[in-house]
């Protein structure tokens, strides 16, 4: 069975450009939630929960939009190698890793600005707070469920 990522392999040289997305992703999140937070006077963990709802279901969406657009941008209409993702080359080529690498990021860039777009919406911050109520008021349960439902809920629905 051949890999999806043309290379024969496991999927080995995409694991970097995830560990990289997911990082920004991470960080980006923990920095829109303590802006926001601050700012509003909010509670971070209402940011932070509504930041992975939104990037779990709209994101996804916008990722993908974002990706292939920008794909088709570089190898149609530009005509430029090295943008089509999981193709790197033979041998493999770490500047074609790199070019898919960024394409990725600014996609993730995208989909974030999405996510601050939505979140200035102050009824969705109203509709988060709502839904972690049941938690209660102290900051403890909130931050143990934060760090343990985005975990759980990715590990169920990846593939192996």
């Amino acid at each position: 069975m051949k890999s999806r990522n043309g290379l024969g392999g496991s999927g080995y040289s995409t694991c970097p450009s995830r560990f990289v997305g997911q990082m920004f992703v991470h960080g980006v999140n923990v920095l829109i939630s303590d802006l926001g937070s601050t700012r509003s006077s909010g509670n971070a963990c209402v940011f932070y929960f509504l930041n992975i709802l939104i990037d779990t279901t709209l994101g996804v969406g916008a990722i993908y939009l974002a990706l292939h657009l920008l794909t088709w941008l570089f190898t149609v209409k530009l005509q430029l190698k090295g943008f089509q993702s999981g193709q790197y080359g033979t041998p493999p080529s770490l500047n074609y890793w790199g070019r898919q690498a960024v394409v990725y990021v600014v996609s993730l860039t995208s989909m974030k600005l999405l996510v601050v777009l939505l979140l200035s919406w102050h009824r969705l911050l109203d509709f988060g707070a709502w839904l972690l109520s049941w938690l209660g008021n102290g900051d403890t349960a909130q931050v143990v469920f934060q760090g343990w439902r985005p975990r759980r809920c990715r590990a169920a629905i990846q593939p192996a």
